[in-house]
């Protein structure tokens, strides 16, 4: 851990311990004191098991600091007393103007899933922050940022359809497991033609998944170990709702029976130009 009392560029990116007396709480963060554990606890449990996670704050003229996250926590480390506090100093971007109104959308909660999406690839790709800066200033994983910027290769047609009719971003990242643009739009219409769940539409994409082919393993044999049958069930279903798209009259009706499902298909047959003109 370095001391930084005046702003070295070498504390960047790093643990610091800063005196508590340089750094500023952010205006537009004071809201988030009323909400969690009260202040009068935190400080009480900081002064006895110290600050647990590291506030992140950005350089401020005149050696000083400002607050990007832990507004709650640098208000509770001066109700106990502490003279320094162990922060996460971000370089060079954080302090870009133009990366600012970004940062504090991003922290606002109000965007779409999907404009937060895009938010996060213009800060990697055009203010050059790593996902681990970005999940550092945001309070999240790496893991969790990657999950979003994946949302940014979504294809026109499918964004439109998911912001028209409300699916979740939870369906959205389940969906865009799928390599084929196709196979996602027709799951998602599923979708919402059958109000499915997020999990419903996760064994669906699993199953489309699955029967995608697979280079065989040399000098044996893959199996796949799938148990829940309702993967089985909801692969029926997206085939014959397939089947009736292009103008196949299927029925599947399912009945339970306890212990068991019994699922009944019927499919028309075309009879032999030969039976009709012997029936006229």
């Amino acid at each position: 851990m370095q001391y930084d009392p005046y702003g070295a560029a070498g504390c960047a990116k790093q643990v610091c311990w800063l005196p508590v007396e340089r750094i500023s709480p952010r205006p537009s963060l004071e809201a988030e004191a009323a909400d969690g554990m009260p202040l009068s606890e935190l400080a009480e449990s900081i002064r006895y098991h110290g600050l647990i996670q590291p506030i992140t704050v950005q350089r401020a003229p005149g050696g000083r600091y400002v607050v990007v996250s832990g507004n709650r926590q640098l208000m509770a480390c001066r109700m106990a007393g502490l003279t320094h506090v162990d922060a996460v100093v971000l370089a060079g971007v954080a302090q870009e103007q133009d990366a600012r109104p970004l940062l504090e959308a991003l922290l606002s909660g109000r965007l779409h899933y999907l404009e937060e999406a895009e938010a996060l690839r213009r800060l990697q790709d055009d203010f050059g922050l790593s996902r681990e800066e970005i999940a550092r200033y945001l309070g999240c994983t790496a893991a969790t940022v990657g999950q979003k910027l994946r949302l940014t290769e979504m294809d026109e047609e499918l964004r439109r359809f998911l912001v028209e009719h409300g699916l979740s971003e939870r369906h959205a990242r389940a969906l865009m497991k799928l390599p084929d643009r196709r196979a996602r739009m027709a799951i998602a219409r599923q979708a919402v033609r059958e109000g499915l769940c997020v999990r419903d539409v996760e064994l669906m994409v699993s199953s489309a998944l699955a029967r995608l082919p697979v280079p065989p393993v040399a000098g044996g044999r893959t199996i796949a170990l799938v148990r829940d049958h309702r993967l089985y069930l909801n692969a029926i279903r997206a085939i014959v709702a397939q089947m009736r798209e292009a103008g196949i009259d299927a029925v599947a009706t399912e009945r339970s029976l306890g212990d068991s499902v019994e699922l009944t298909l019927r499919l028309p047959t075309r009879r032999r130009r030969t039976q009709r003109i012997q029936q006229t």
